[in-house]
């Protein structure tokens, strides 16, 4: 409603004259098309001055105490309140909208009485809306202050009313985020004695105690030192001369000769752990997923210029000789949990599934043969162990391929889109519903096959109809899928074939992240030490452990994880610090525990904190999800 000058007219009424126009307005007294409109403001005015007066009811009734000083009617939490105002005002009261406006705001009845909920109206599986912070409850290594009140508060009179009593009530939090230096130093001194007649000296106890680490006897550093430069250099990408100025600004020295120093002999203490745990991926391995990134080693580049020199000056062909240097990424999948490896140096990735499957038992030891994805480059094909194997290509790379033309091709694109939508949407479901690997693949059969038939067939179509050529930009994508229809669609006809190799793709960020911060490894020394300490921090990563911690302790222990290095794997590191309640996860433990139990989350392989699906009905393909890339 609005006045002459165009403003809108505030309603002013009693609570009497409104309640008496409603039923004017249910009887139907006024005509027109205004009924609807009429009903959901006198209905809005109605609940709000209700409310109004149902506040002011309890303010009242809280200075009304019985005997024992306790409040003799429900108070009401004054935020509570303000939150429902804001809740109507955007629609979501229980009067908020008439039911010709559709949806849920028209839901609940006008008849209702007020102040009580409608039942039928409360949508189970809503989504709570939430404000985007961690709780406290996310910083699980917080220190824990205790501040308590002054003795003589609880059981006084309230300093506000002057009636009521002070009771005990839940405890405010506030979580403090301090900023440190990455390296923390400690200056011990221990007294000495020296005999003045033989020169014997006599040093005060405790030195054992403070020198459990790498150095020399003036210096020496932790092992939570050592851990914590490998997660920095290795993992986060932080080149030893940014780490020695960035501490040398903080007052504490690391110099980056030192600090190569402790990566290198750290890599010998864990090198028994990085074998356990290449053994046992590769023994136990119920998938593999491979992948190659470019790389640089400055003396292995200097071989290949000098091989290629010595060639062209003998006259001789240099097709044949290797030039490329790569960073490899193996993902395996175990029953114990996942194993990642990183390989770098002049190979290529069909030779490292050569030097993987030579430590692993025969197809014909174990029953079955290793499922093995991969791009569809032919290097990933180029080995011995064809026969021990399953082979797949990844389908993301398929999809890839259409997303590329989709500005000179969008029906094309828009199909495949469509299809690989529904075929991942299918694979949250059989991994939200907990489906054994024989029941995935017949469910992919049944859903996911005949969408993988409709691209197949529409490739087909164009290309017996001639409507792309060699040439064209539609040629590629098309092309394969005809050439490798088979391999990616293996998922339908084996059990426990991945759809791609996306967390090989992920997994590489980090040799990547590495040499865009430190361009390259000096030597095939340098490298392999660096695949060992990455293989270990993504390996933790991806099964939920603090690697820093993880490290320290292995080497803490190295000693008997050189006799025990099965001991200190991952899974089983985590199971003992689980026997003692200790918090091994990245995310906090309770992070789902708010969750409605009708849905469920796929977690995200190698951040375990994300999630990358939300399934609200799992018994069929969600409608809608993004498509994947």
């Amino acid at each position: 409603m609005k006045s002459r000058q165009g403003k809108p007219q505030d309603i002013r009424a009693t609570l009497t004259e409104l309640r008496s126009l409603q039923r004017r307005i249910q009887r139907r007294s006024l005509e027109g098309d205004d009924l609807s409109v009429f009903g959901a403001l006198v209905s809005k005015e109605l609940a709000r001055a209700e409310r109004r007066q149902a506040k002011m009811l309890a303010k009242a009734a809280a200075r009304a105490f019985g005997s024992e000083g306790e409040v003799t009617r429900p108070v009401i939490d004054a935020d509570a309140v303000a939150d429902a105002e804001q809740d109507e005002d955007r629609g979501a009261g229980p009067s908020g909208a008439g039911e010709d406006e559709g949806g849920a705001r028209g839901a609940s009845s006008s008849n209702a009485s007020p102040g009580t909920e409608d039942a039928t109206s409360a949508e189970p599986d809503s989504k709570r809306r939430g404000h985007g912070r961690n709780g406290a409850g996310a910083f699980v290594d917080a220190k824990h202050y205790v501040h308590p009140l002054l003795v003589g508060i609880l059981g006084a009179l309230c300093s506000a009313c002057g009636v009521g009593r002070m009771s005990r009530y839940r405890p405010k939090l506030i979580v403090v985020v301090k900023g440190q230096p990455l390296f923390d130093a400690e200056t011990h001194h221990f007294e000495q004695a020296r005999c003045r007649l033989c020169g014997a000296i006599v040093t005060a106890d405790g030195r054992d105690a403070v020198t459990r680490g790498l150095g020399s006897s003036y210096i020496t550093y932790h092992w939570s030192a050592c851990a914590m430069l490998l997660v920095m250099h290795y993992f986060a990408g932080l080149p030893f001369k940014r780490l020695e100025s960035l501490q040398a600004g903080w007052g504490i020295p690391l110099p980056d000769a030192n600090q190569w120093t402790l990566a290198d002999a750290s890599a010998d203490l864990l090198f028994p752990l990085y074998k356990a745990l290449e053994r046992h991926g590769v023994q136990g391995a119920l998938a593999l997923r491979i992948d190659d990134t470019g790389s640089m080693i400055v003396a292995v580049r200097r071989e290949i210029r000098a091989e290629l020199a010595a060639l062209e000056a003998l006259g001789q062909s240099t097709n044949d000789v290797r030039t490329g240097i790569n960073a490899t990424g193996v993902y395996l999948e175990t029953e114990q949990g996942k194993v990642l490896l990183f390989f770098t140096g002049r190979h290529h990735a069909g030779e490292i599934v050569d030097q993987i499957l030579e430590h692993r038992h025969t197809a014909q030891d174990t029953g079955k043969k290793l499922v093995k994805v991969s791009d569809a480059a032919s290097k990933n094909f180029s080995h011995t162990h064809h026969d021990e194997l399953e082979e797949a290509v990844c389908n993301a790379h398929a999809y890839l391929k259409f997303r590329a033309i989709k500005d000179r091709h969008p029906e094309e694109y828009g199909l495949a889109g469509d299809v690989y939508n529904k075929v991942f949407d299918n694979d949250d479901v059989a991994k939200a519903t907990g489906m054994s690997p024989h029941e995935r693949m017949h469910y992919h059969r049944e859903h996911s096959l005949p969408e993988m038939e409709r691209l197949h067939e529409m490739c087909k179509d164009k290309l017996q109809s001639k409507l792309v050529e060699p040439n064209a930009p539609l040629w590629e994508p098309v092309s394969f899928i005809i050439n490798q229809w088979e391999r990616l669609t293996k998922f339908c006809e084996v059990p426990g074939v991945p759809l791609d190799t996306n967390v090989v793709e992920q997994m590489l960020i980090i040799p990547i992240r590495y040499l865009a911060g430190s361009f390259n490894y000096k030597t095939q020394d340098g490298a392999d030490v660096g695949d060992r300490h990455m293989s270990l921090i993504a390996t933790a990563n991806a099964n939920g452990i603090e690697p820093v911690a993880y490290l320290t302790e292995c080497l803490d222990n190295h000693e008997d994880l050189a006799q025990r290095p099965e001991y200190y794997l991952p899974w089983v590191y985590r199971a003992r610090l689980e026997a003692h309640e200790v918090p091994t996860q990245i995310r906090p433990p309770s992070a789902l525990a708010n969750r409605s139990s009708t849905r469920q989350m796929v977690e995200h392989p190698l951040r375990p904190g994300t999630y990358r699906s939300l399934i609200k009905d799992a018994t069929g393909p969600p409608s809608t999800t993004a498509a994947r890339a």
